[in-house]
């Protein structure tokens, strides 16, 4: 109460007590509760900047491991090519090391047939031993063993008919593809192209096997064949090839190919001739065809007629090969394979491509790593 005095009246008042203006006024009532939610946002401030550079630095790691994986696999893929350059010196050497084998033994008559080393399963080679080796899987393959394709049309791009029978017996034989797949390939090599399969196709002779991929008709399972639970069946990479002589290799060709020497040669012939040659003598040697004449083929039960369609047709020694070689450096792989032509005690590099779609067979790799372990 105050007690207010102008004149000779007195009024008392209430008077309430106002805020204090003083300093120590500010740290009470809303002003205390504005300086609590000045410090919350600056903590959440100091949160989503601690989550940010966590999440940079997250992403600075996983660039850096990377990085890493792809110089490792970088390194890993080099090694796999120079592994594979020195398969192919291998390979030629292996050639080359037949030829002076078959020279030595002369007057023995040179022969190319599947039970010599040169064409065995061989085991792996251990490269670059250390904590990251590197492993080369090799096999030699003979290409006279297959159908010399461009023999398939002339010199002026007409299609041989002779040849193009001869074809389609193999393909049927091998069950690859259907009965207008000879009548695709042709179409394909000629230079006409006023035939029903003539569109979109080369209309000249190949260059690499793989243009037939783009052939209307040919799926990648009739060119590279399948597997069936554990029997692999041909394609057309298996029993066709653009190198060689012209000439079969009875010796080495599988039985469609066997099938495509004659059109006259029958199913019977064809079996008769595998009999002979995987045949052994007392001392458990392959009694493989020594010459293509008639007196020798007669031991598969061939007749003399048949045997004279075949004339021009076949050999027992080859010079045309193909080595196809997988090199493994941790989970890096590389393939590659080459065509190396053999000129009396020489070898010469044909082609060389890498060629993924044509690595080995699980089944194959396996039997090289039993090898090994032998």
């Amino acid at each position: 109460m105050k007690r207010l005095a102008n004149d000779s009246s007195v009024v008392l008042l209430n008077v309430k007590a106002a805020p204090s203006s003083t300093p120590e006024g500010r740290l009470t009532g809303m002003p205390l509760r504005r300086h609590r939610r000045n410090r919350g946002i600056v903590l959440l401030l100091v949160m989503l900047i601690l989550l940010v550079l966590s999440v940079v630095m997250l992403q600075l790691a996983f660039s850096a491991e990377v990085t890493m994986r792809a110089a490792s696999n970088l390194n890993r893929d080099l090694t796999n090519q120079a592994t594979l350059r020195s398969g192919l010196q291998i390979a030629r050497l292996m050639i080359k090391a037949d030829i002076e084998g078959d020279l030595a033994e002369a007057p023995t008559p040179p022969l190319d047939h599947l039970g010599e080393s040169l064409m065995q399963d061989i085991a792996p080679f251990a490269m670059n031993p250390g904590t990251d080796p590197t492993s080369l899987y090799l096999k030699i393959e003979d290409e006279e063993g297959k159908f010399y394709l461009p023999a398939l049309v002339d010199a002026n791009g007409v299609v041989v008919p002779d040849e193009k029978d001869r074809l389609a017996r193999m393909l049927e034989y091998a069950a690859i593809g259907d009965v207008d797949t000879a009548d695709r390939i042709a179409a394909a090599m000629d230079k006409e192209d006023k035939n029903t399969f003539d569109k979109e196709v080369p209309n000249r002779k190949l260059y690499t096997l793989k243009e037939l991929l783009g052939v209307p008709g040919i799926t990648d399972e009739h060119f590279y064949g399948k597997t069936v639970a554990t029997e692999k069946q041909y394609g057309l990479a298996d029993v066709l090839t653009l190198y060689g002589s012209g000439k079969v290799n009875l010796n080495t060709a599988p039985k469609p190919v066997l099938m495509s020497m004659s059109t006259s040669i029958g199913v019977s012939d064809v079996d008769g001739i595998v009999n002979a040659r995987e045949s052994a003598d007392e001392e458990g040697n392959p009694q493989v065809f020594q010459s293509v004449s008639y007196d020798e083929l007669s031991r598969s039960g061939m007749s003399e007629e048949t045997h004279a369609t075949l004339s021009g047709h076949v050999t027992v020694r080859s010079s045309w090969f193909r080595a196809r070689m997988l090199a493994r450096t941790g989970s890096v792989q590389r393939w590659a394979s080459a065509v190396i032509q053999r000129i009396n005690a020489t070898t010469k590099l044909v082609l060389w491509e890498d060629d993924l779609r044509f690595a080995p067979d699980p089944e194959e790799l396996k039997v090289q790593e039993e090898a090994l372990t032998k």
